[in-house]
């Protein structure tokens, strides 16, 4: 891969990880100070005529800009994201190919819940969550109360934090970004 077009992890002014650039886009930020570097790759250079820099890996904006939220997308992977790759009912982290995607209330028992028990669609952030296969197979188009199962309270379904900036955890190791990256 060409140095050029690596990976730089960008910060806001307050730490917060908003965006990934090329070293190219960040040298261009440092030269123009409008970003300060935080971590560099020791040993590996650019260079040009007059100017020589250690490879940028994290820089941090000098202004504050405001991140617009993030509308996401109903997806299967979305979901995963949002539950972490962690199956609801037995918290086993696994890898997607593992895992299968569960509606807390199967579409085939909808009708008999009641409206204020339910969330407004059958296929929703609320009623999708992330399942291993085992656990799926065994809740089939149960209910969870038919099951004595429960999505522990602070996993609950409407509660779940949804991550504005997510980022592989190849990236984080390879790049050294996990001081500012949370999991």
């Amino acid at each position: 891969m060409d140095v050029l077009t690596q990976p730089v992890l960008v910060l806001n002014a307050t730490y917060v990880p908003v965006a990934i650039r090329t070293v190219k886009d960040a040298v261009v930020l440092l030269i123009l100070r409008k970003a300060e570097l935080i971590r560099d790759e020791k040993g590996l250079f650019i260079r040009s005529e007059k100017l020589k820099f250690t490879t940028p890996r994290i820089i941090l904006l000098t202004d504050y800009y405001k991140v617009p939220k993030r509308k996401h997308k109903l997806s299967r992977e979305n979901i995963f994201l949002r539950d972490d790759h962690e199956c609801v009912y037995c918290k086993r982290k696994l890898p997607s190919s593992k895992l299968t995607l569960d509606h807390v209330i199967p579409k085939s028992r909808w009708e008999e819940i009641p409206r204020e028990k339910k969330p407004r669609d059958y296929h929703t952030w609320e009623n999708l969550v992330t399942a291993c296969k085992d656990c799926n197979g065994k809740k089939g188009n149960k209910l969870l109360q038919e099951l004595k199962w429960e999505v522990p309270e602070n996993r609950s379904t409407n509660k779940r934090r949804f991550p504005q900036f997510s980022v592989s955890t190849q990236l984080v190791e390879k790049f050294g970004w996990a001081d500012y990256i949370r999991s």
